[in-house]
């Protein structure tokens, strides 16, 4: 895995000259461009239709599992300028061998709101939110209303996953003024979790299975530092905080760091819903990013979660009953939690790479803990009006480890998205 990942790197990295003379060819047409351009009307909706076909291999050998997909997705947006506007999203995925907990039939309803400017640089908005937080790339201590979220996931792109998923029942109130802002978003509980719904099913459960709040507060310190500032509160749980900062370093480097903490439980813990100290925990990604002048991006990431299992204690949860072990994995993948303590994660994007309109990623997911790992690399073509993808993805592991208790080891995948 790590020579794929330094081939899929030295691919990139041996590009750039030729790419960086085409983006300085496009500069010279851009220049050369006329001043003044017909202004193109904004479009109250967008939509895509995606059809894949891929191949699983099972851990522990056997025959490859063939599957396909067809995905539908559908962005509506209302009275955009004026005092009152509408936002509605919605995805469907059609899927002939669904995952475990899965109808071959999954439907998302990422966004329903209504909003309105109550003056200038305030704002309300009511119904289901896609409330995203956070400025890490794969892992989001900050993101309050990530729990529950994902109900159909396609890719192990950390892109998609924020974009693909479904919103939570709030009220959202903004405040923006030069340089800062202040941010509340109340979330109410409205039905109790329980075993998962059917795929058309609204699954108020999974995103408002308990009352939550989050009060943010931005200030600009300079040109390129602005942190924020964060209160979460769960129900059942005590007031956490939170700070996401973010910086330039040098002209083409950014660093940040996303922490959270407060009192709280372990997450076996909580998964279990056992009663037991609250002790300070900290929840913490570091990383940066290197963009260089031929769009190759570079950033590497380290996780922290002091409410994870450490070594001996995973190796325990792991040697002990099979049962809780299961609940366990499923709950951290429910609420979108790292199972275990510490990780790395490196990821590699470059656009128009060696020709234009092909794009590449490459992401490498280690598991510090238990020393897993998964690999993920996608060639993306772009179009007029379609996108051409190839993934394929890898996980290694010893039984029972983050990525080797996966019931693939393996997977391609081919698709076609159509632009409307």
């Amino acid at each position: 895995m790590m020579r794929a990942l330094c081939t899929a790197l030295l691919l990139c990295a041996c590009g750039a000259a030729a790419a960086q003379d085409a983006d300085l060819d496009a500069l010279r047409l851009a220049d050369e461009a006329p001043a003044t351009a017909a202004p193109v009307p904004a479009r109250a909706w967008r939509a895509f239709a995606e059809t894949a076909g891929g191949a699983a291999w099972p851990r522990g050998g056997g025959p490859a599992l063939h599957d396909g997909r067809l995905s539908l997705d559908l962005r509506l947006e209302h009275g955009t300028g004026s005092d009152w506007h509408a936002v509605a999203a919605s995805r469907l995925d059609v899927r002939s061998r669904p995952g475990a907990f899965e109808d071959h039939a999954m439907h998302t309803l990422k966004e329903a709101y209504l909003g309105h400017t109550l003056a200038q640089g305030t704002a309300l908005d009511l119904g289901r939110i896609n409330h995203r937080q956070g400025v890490a790339l794969g892992y989001n201590p900050t993101d309050l209303f990530r729990d529950g979220a994902v109900r159909s996931a396609v890719s192990m792109d950390p892109a998609s996953l924020r974009e693909n998923r479904q919103g939570s029942a709030m009220l959202r109130a903004q405040h923006l003024w030069d340089g800062g802002a202040l941010a509340l978003a109340l979330s109410p509980r409205l039905a109790q979790r329980g075993a998962p719904r059917g795929g058309w099913d609204l699954d108020w459960g999974a995103t408002n299975h308990r009352h939550r709040a989050l009060l943010g507060y931005t200030q600009r310190w300079s040109e390129t530092l602005s942190p924020q500032w964060l209160l979460l509160a769960r129900q059942g749980q005590s007031v956490q905080g939170g700070l996401n900062l973010s910086g330039l370093v040098g002209d083409a480097t950014v660093a940040y760091l996303e922490w959270s903490g407060g009192p709280s439980a372990t997450l076996l813990e909580q998964a279990l819903d056992r009663a037991a100290p609250t002790p300070w925990r900290n929840s913490l990604a570091l990383g940066a990013t290197y963009t260089t002048a031929s769009r190759l991006s570079l950033t590497a990431e380290a996780h922290y979660n002091g409410a994870a299992p450490g070594r001996a204690a995973w190796q325990a949860l792991r040697a002990g009953p099979p049962l809780q072990y299961a609940q366990y994995r499923l709950w951290t993948l429910q609420a979108q939690e790292p199972p275990t303590r510490h990780a790395l994660l490196f990821h590699a994007a470059w656009k128009d790479a060696f020709v234009q309109r092909l794009d590449l990623s490459a992401l490498l997911h280690l598991d510090r803990t238990d020393a897993s790992h998964r690999f993920w690399i996608e060639a993306r073509y772009r179009a007029d009006g379609f996108d051409l993808a190839l993934q394929w993805q890898r996980s290694r592991g010893t039984p029972l480890s983050q990525f080797g208790a996966w019931p693939v080891s393996g997977r391609w995948e081919l698709a076609l998205r159509r632009y409307f």
